[in-house]
């Protein structure tokens, strides 16, 4: 079978896997990043995708990064073997949020 056949067909080719379909998905999920109970969880599997997913989340919410909305402070924590990331933002509109990411998935 050739390779655009399996199209053709309607079928999926093999080796589409978990990891794979993971890896398609969005690339946050869990809650609104309120506190460490309501963390985001950033599905990635390095921090190469990790970082940027988690600006992504942030940009969803305020807009564009250095225009609508700027980063005060980062850190992280670690709390029942799960890591965390804390972002402090002020928007520019004045306020200052705060941001719990769970970076486990690629901050181990």
């Amino acid at each position: 079978m050739r390779f655009l056949d399996s199209f053709r067909q309607n079928k999926p080719r093999g080796g589409f896997n978990n990891a794979v379909a993971k890896e398609c998905s969005q690339p946050w999920s869990g809650g609104d990043g309120i506190d460490m109970k309501h963390a985001v969880v950033i599905n990635a599997r390095n921090w190469r995708k990790g970082l940027p997913a988690e600006y992504a989340y942030l940009s969803s919410l305020h807009g564009l990064r250095s225009h609508d909305w700027f980063i005060e402070s980062q850190e992280i924590r670690h709390a029942n073997d799960r890591k965390y990331e804390i972002w402090i933002i002020k928007t520019s509109e004045g306020a200052r949020l705060r941001y719990y990411f769970d970076v486990t998935s690629f901050n181990s």
